[in-house]
């Protein structure tokens, strides 16, 4: 890729070979790699070691560094557009991934949006900062969430929230993974230590690195908060589960006299009540009366 003004896309420049006072950018996909390896001889063994691992790594090599990352998908966390290895020399750019039209696409409006700037350096930031270009739509999509969460709880309109709180913890625990290792990348690429980044270009990525060390703490935030709203349901849950045990207390302790009488005139003797002509009424009417009493004082009380 010949980087110079003018009204162009990126893709008439790809894979040209130019002169060594020029730079140059390529875009392949995986199955193109070994051919291309050979070509501009990059070891094949390092592109497939950071091939196998995931979301992002940064490896410092002498005379180049070799970058993996993995392109997160904010409409849905839980996936991912697909990887990318990218190889640096100082002049030269290798991308190598699984979607070679959408890191094209991306390098493309990155060169349109930089004009008579444009600069390998500056085309490779862009593409960094691309990939938490709209992180801000998923975080208030989960603060929306668990705002509405902590309402149904607040109003009780919610009985069972475990779902939606394991699916809340589940996409945060993927962000967290993620800006952490995105930050890891930022810290070592902002060494330099191959020399192959201006001093302008460093100091965007520092203000990417910023910007991503924030949006790191709003992922603890987010966190902090759904553990708040687990806790708040399982108060809830505990709340209820004595209220009920509450209820068959009262409802047992009501009951236990009658239990006694029953026990009493149960046993195997001959008591006087049983030749009594009204004693099976007077039975009656003492469980009765310990039933209404028994009532009335937990009402009195207010214990139910």
């Amino acid at each position: 890729m010949t980087i110079g003004g003018g009204d162009y896309k990126i893709s008439q420049f790809l894979d040209k070979s130019q002169a060594k006072d020029t730079e140059f950018l390529s875009v392949s996909s995986y199955d193109e790699m070994e051919k291309r390896s050979k070509t501009w001889g990059i070891s094949m063994t390092i592109l497939e070691e950071a091939r196998r691992f995931g979301y992002a790594k940064y490896d410092s090599f002498e005379n180049f560094d070799c970058i993996s990352l993995e392109m997160p998908d904010f409409h849905n966390i839980m996936i991912s557009y697909g990887s990318v290895i990218i190889y640096l020399e100082k002049g030269r750019a290798f991308f190598f991934t699984s979607q070679k039209q959408r890191v094209m696409d991306i390098l493309e409006e990155s060169a349109k949006n930089l004009g008579e700037r444009i600069s390998l350096n500056r085309i490779i930031y862009l593409f960094f900062e691309s990939q938490t270009r709209k992180d801000y739509e998923v975080f208030d999509t989960i603060e929306k969430e668990i705002m509405d969460l902590e309402q149904l709880l607040i109003t009780s309109q919610r009985h069972n929230c475990v779902s939606d709180i394991i699916s809340l913890r589940k996409r945060l625990m993927f962000l967290k993974r993620f800006y952490e290792q995105f930050l890891n990348v930022l810290d070592i690429l902002g060494e330099n230590e191959n020399g192959i980044f201006d001093g302008k270009t460093l100091r965007s990525f520092k203000m990417l690195n910023r910007r991503t060390e924030r949006r790191f703490q709003s992922v603890l935030n987010l966190r902090d908060s759904v553990t708040q709203v687990r806790e708040s349901y399982e108060a809830e849950v505990d709340i209820n589960l004595n209220s009920t045990m509450k209820v068959f207390t009262v409802v047992t302790t009501i009951f236990l006299p009658l239990t006694l009488i029953v026990g009493w005139y149960g046993m195997n003797f001959n008591m006087p009540e049983y030749g009594w002509e009204y004693g099976y009424h007077f039975v009656i009417v003492i469980s009765i009366i310990f039933i209404v009493a028994g009532v009335y004082f937990f009402k009195k009380n207010k214990w139910f």
